[in-house]
């Protein structure tokens, strides 16, 4: 299904954090938003995902403009979003396992197939062991690979991944990569990376400058 963005304006007070962005992202397609810090990709990723309501504009998810939701139906929309965020966003007071559940215990699943989901997605991203670890013992790889495990654990359509290199070393980025790139198999994927823009392969790159699209590379295929 397609992801539409039309015409969006996001404030806060005087701060424009985004002026007239429009984009389709196809089904199962991969994009990367780059740009400089301040250009508005996380605001966007937000949009998005229905965390934040765009100030005009409207997001389009099932040919569904999400703001006019009910906030039932909002809910349900939402399910089909997986966010990874800059930082890790893990309570260090829980095990992994339960910072990987917290998602379906949020949305009422049965305790038993949560825990069944949340080992299948911590399986997936090699982190099996550390199920019942706390975060804070965790290095920096791990605790992206926890919050990807987070992501994914709803069996999201989209995943959005907001700087998910952040802090890491090459070798370790380029693992990360490599399971971004494995657990979207299926998926919609936007990843909004900082300038300069990590290698990724993906179909699509657009660049987000002073809250508003600069362009892209033809939407051709880049391998690396």
């Amino acid at each position: 299904m397609e992801l539409v963005a039309e015409s969006l304006r996001l404030t806060f007070g005087k701060v424009h954090a985004l002026e007239d962005v429009s984009l389709t992202v196809p089904g199962g397609s991969r994009l990367v938003l780059s740009g400089p810090a301040g250009g508005g990709k996380t605001s966007l990723l937000k949009c998005l995902a229905g965390l934040v309501a765009p100030s005009s504009g409207q997001v389009r998810w099932a040919g569904r403009d999400v703001a006019a939701l009910s906030t039932v139906e909002r809910r349900a929309a939402q399910v089909a979003f997986g966010m990874v965020f800059q930082t890790d966003a893990l309570f260090d007071s829980m095990t992994v396992l339960d910072n990987v559940l917290l998602p379906l215990r949020k949305r009422g699943v049965a305790e038993d197939e949560a825990k069944e989901r949340a080992f299948e997605a911590l399986g997936r991203v090699g982190l099996m062991d550390a199920a019942f670890k706390r975060p804070e013992v965790l290095s920096g790889g791990m605790k992206k690979r926890a919050g990807v495990a987070r992501a994914i654990v709803a069996r999201p359509a989209v995943l959005l991944a907001d700087d998910p290199f952040a802090g890491l070393d090459p070798v370790t980025e380029g693992s990360i990569a490599a399971l971004l790139l494995e657990v979207s198999e299926g998926r919609t994927l936007v990843v909004a990376l900082p300038d300069p823009v990590a290698s990724l392969p993906v179909e699509r790159r657009l660049r987000l400058v002073g809250g508003r699209l600069a362009g892209n590379d033809d939407c051709r295929t880049r391998r690396t």
